[in-house]
Order: structure tokens, then sequence, then C-alpha cells
């Protein structure tokens, strides 16, 4: 008899389930409160139904339905944990607070430009030392003229889906960028490697504490296989010491100038914040054993996905750039910390918790105005008083955007930097919608001036 899975909610990660599930001949129920599914309740009396729950990244620990499984004595999974045993290649985890997409890609990039030939002479000699075997990805790909790799996960693209795809083969590499809301249900996720980018204030509207938000993270730890690599940020550190039963066998990802000197002077790896994406990269890919020059050729071809600090237009000579992506206080740091002065920064949103002084603090030292906006602005705006930076603020983003503009065009040479800071559920659906009104409104500013 097939199993038999409740499915909660049906977004595109419950819908992956449902798909997976039915061609693995499992039996399934998806619920979802919104009436998207087969039922909109779930109870006591459900329970004995099922062999498994798989929950959308969306169900947080203290959701009724996810107590009342989670009291059952049977898998509570993610889509993730659900779908990794029926992948029959390596699966690479990355998480992070920030950058998890930009090094998710990289390293897809970097391990399709794995050629059989440079592998089969890593393998013959991996560190030099004819004792020590190559590393599972050495092995791997020496078997193969070239080693596929797909970006999969919170990236866009579920394993679920890939899975039942024709690229699930031996071959194949799932390179899987992997939340905190993935990996708070991780049982049955094996990993062969791990790299953690960094660790800072988000999420704490979902989370009582920076412990319990790192706690969430910290499951990928039990989930590495035996001899598979794990390289951390340095912000990591500070917490992984206090815990108890960290891995062991995780290195910090110290920056490699030497590596870093051997890309092209305009990569995108050459500048904050990617360069320490660059270096958790190199340190895991050095470990590993495979061939640099892969890394360094796709580090210089890679392009960024859209609204991650890219540069939109030049108005005159005031510069705009788009960072939507930046939902968190590290990110929109980053992204000022980044960029020339002056600097005219757009923030606001909606806030997701965090010491919201300390940041008001830290953007205001920094910037030379801060256009706010949106739920948060209010509370940032008082929480920047006294601060050697000139505030103003909007309720609509829009009207935000277009005092920025005005404001940058008083001050030669500025940059004016969307990064917010906060969430965008405010006004906007996701953070892409918010950096295409701000790209559409900018390119329609510049193709304004344009003399005809």
């Amino acid at each position: 008899m097939g199993a038999k899975i409740a499915i909660f909610g049906a977004g595109q990660s419950g819908q992956a389930v449902r798909r997976l599930a039915q061609s693995l001949g499992h039996a399934s129920v998806l619920f979802d409160e919104s009436g998207q599914g087969d039922a909109d309740s779930f109870s006591q009396a459900d329970l004995a139904r099922f062999d498994t729950f798989v929950f959308s990244p969306g169900f947080a620990a203290d959701h009724p339905w996810r107590r009342l499984a989670a009291g059952a004595g049977r898998p509570c999974l993610s889509e993730l944990a659900y779908a990794a045993p029926h992948w029959r290649g390596p699966l690479i985890g990355i998480t992070g607070t920030n950058g998890k997409t930009t090094l998710t890609q990289l390293l897809a990039d970097a391990l399709a430009e794995v050629r059989r030939k440079e592998v089969v002479a890593n393998v013959a000699c991996p560190l030099a030392d004819a004792s020590v075997a190559p590393s599972p990805m050495q092995a791997l790909a020496s078997e193969h003229a070239t080693l596929q790799a797909l970006a999969l996960g919170n990236i866009g693209y579920p394993l679920a889906d890939a899975v039942r795809s024709p690229a699930n083969k031996k071959g194949a590499c799932a390179v899987v960028e992997i939340s905190s809301f993935q990996a708070e249900l991780s049982q049955s996720l094996r990993l062969d490697g791990l790299l953690w980018t960094n660790f800072a204030e988000d999420h704490l509207d979902r989370y009582t504490s920076m412990d319990a938000y790192f706690e969430a993270k910290a499951q990928l730890f039990e989930c590495l296989k035996p001899g598979a690599h794990c390289v951390v940020g340095r912000s990591v550190l500070p917490y992984m010491e206090r815990r108890v039963g960290s891995c062991a066998e995780c290195h910090p990802a110290d920056p490699d100038t030497a590596l870093l000197a051997e890309l092209q002077a305009d990569s995108v790896f050459r500048r904050r914040p990617n360069i320490e994406n660059f270096n958790l990269a190199a340190a895991w890919w050095t470990r590993s054993g495979l061939p640099v020059d892969a890394l360094i050729q796709a580090a210089d071809a890679f392009k960024p996905a859209p609204h991650r600090l890219t540069p939109v237009a030049e108005c005159g000579d005031v510069r705009f750039w788009n960072d939507s992506k930046a939902t968190n206080f590290l990110a929109a740091l980053a992204a000022v910390e980044s960029v020339a002065p002056p600097i005219v920064w757009i923030g606001g949103g909606r806030a997701k918790g965090g010491d919201l002084p300390s940041f008001a603090r830290s953007i205001a030292a920094r910037v030379d105005v801060a256009v706010l906006y949106g739920e948060v602005a209010e509370a940032l705006a008082a929480a920047m008083h006294g601060q050697p930076v000139r505030v103003v603020r909007f309720d609509k983003f829009s009207d935000a955007v277009q005092a920025a503009a005005i404001l940058g065009g008083e001050m030669p040479g500025a940059n004016v930097v969307l990064s917010p800071g906060f969430a965008s559920f405010d006004q906007f659906d996701a953070y892409s919608a918010r950096g295409k009104m701000f790209s559409d409104m900018v390119l329609g500013l510049k193709n304004a001036r344009r003399p005809r």
C-alpha cells in the first residue's frame, strides 16, 4: 500500500509536493486555509489518515495545524526533505541571511563548467597526497564528461519538481538554496556539502530570538553526510560556538586574495557584498578538490539576479541602484557601504522585528539623505531623530522614489540607492514588484530627460 501524505499550503511548494506524490504513487490531500486545496480545515480526527505531513514554508512552528501534526509521532517534513531521498545525484545546501541566491547560482554555474579531463587529474592527486581519497564531488565528476548542475530550492525551482524531471540522474548535482523556514523540518534531507553565507537579524517576526532563528538554520548541520564539506561565514561563528553539538567539520571561509585577484576587473565578485560570496564558494570549492579555473570562469561570466544592487540608469550625473531584494538590516547596510557618497537612501516597508534603533543609527551614519516610506517610516524616522542625516518621510513608495530623484539631482555625483531593509508586503506582493516599480520610474525619468 502506498504512503498517505498530508500537504499543507497550496502555493508553489505545496503544488510541487502534490505532483511528486502523485508520480510516486503516494495518496495525498492538500490542506489550504484559503480554500485553494482539497480541504480548508485540519483537525485531530484527520491525523490517523496520514503517514507523513509535509508543510510549506509559510507554516511556522506555532501554527495550529503544525502543532497538531507534530504531536502525532509521524514525520513532519518540508518540501525539500520530502523530495531529497528521491534525488539521484549529490545535494549541496546553501543557507544564510543574505547572499543565498547569488551563491547558489554561482556554484551551479561553476559546477556546470567542470570538465572530465580536469577533474580526472585532480582525482589522481587530489591533495598532492596519494593516500587521500578523492572527495565525493571529485569521484562523481570523474565519471561524467560534464557535471550537470541545477540551482533549486528557495531560488524558485522546487526540488520536488526537479526530481520528476529528466535531469534527475547520478551525474546531476542539485545546488539547493535553503531558507530557515525550509530548514526547520529537514529530517531525511542529506547533504553532500553546506555553505552558510552569514547570519544577522531577520525574520524576528517569526522567531522569538536570534538564537531561535539560528537554531532553525542549524538543523542543516545534522543533514551533512560523513565527509561532506561545510564552510561558514565569519558572522556565523559566534553562534556556532554557543551551540552544543555544532558541526565539528565546518570551517570558516577565510578570504582568498590570490583567487580573488584572478577575477576580471569588472566581475561582480570584486565588490561588496559579493566578495564574501566568492570567498565562501572558493573555500568550499578548493576543499572539494574541484578545478579552480571553472570557478573563476563562472564568476567572471556571472550576471546577478534582478533587484540585487544593480545599476538601473544614470540621469545626468546621478546614478540609480535597485537593491529591492535587501529586506533586512544587514543587506541594506552592505548596499550603502558598496557605493560612493553622496548617497540618497530609500528605505522602508514592513518591519520584521530586530533592533530598529541600532539599525537607524548605523544607516544614518552612512548616508546623506534618508527617504523613508511605508508602514515602518514613522518609527524609523523617530529612531533617526538627532542623527547627522536629512530625513524625509512618505506614505507611498512612488512618492519616496520621486522625492529621492529630486534630492539626488541636488547633489553632484549622487547615488540614489533603493535598499529598503524591510519587507515589501505593506504595498507590494513581493520585493520584485517593488524593484520593478522603482526601475520603471527611473527609466521613465531618464527617457523624459532625453532630447527630442
